[in-house]
């Protein structure tokens, strides 16, 4: 079945005239996308049990310092997130993308593999 699937993307890039396929999670950021695929990522993981839709697999809570400028910029972001009446916080979505960092440095080989 891989192999369907490789001679499909073969047909599509001799069709297309591409010379090498660039798969997109590698590139640094992907303009509007990051932003839908953070939003869909948020609406899967935040679950409302009554209160403050939360990440149920979240146990540890801290107050983490941030500069001024940049708490203005998750609040901006957090707000862009939000969707279909779901409200995301800021502390919400620093946590998804530190979770989000720490997945991408795994799969680069500068963390130990995640272990349970």
């Amino acid at each position: 079945m891989a192999r369907e699937k490789r001679r499909s993307i073969q047909e599509i890039q001799e069709a297309l005239g591409a010379r090498r396929v660039v798969r997109l999670d590698q590139l640094p950021s992907q303009g509007p996308l990051d932003l839908l695929q953070l939003r869909a990522e948020l609406q899967r993981r935040l679950r409302s049990s009554g209160g403050r839709p939360t990440d149920p697999d979240w146990s540890i809570r801290r107050v983490v310092p941030f500069k001024e400028d940049h708490w203005r910029e998750l609040e901006e972001l957090a707000a862009a997130c939000e969707s279909g009446g779901q409200n995301v916080s800021p502390g919400q979505l620093a946590a998804v993308l530190v979770e989000t960092g720490l997945r991408e440095l795994r799969r680069k080989g500068l963390l130990k593999a995640k272990v349970g």
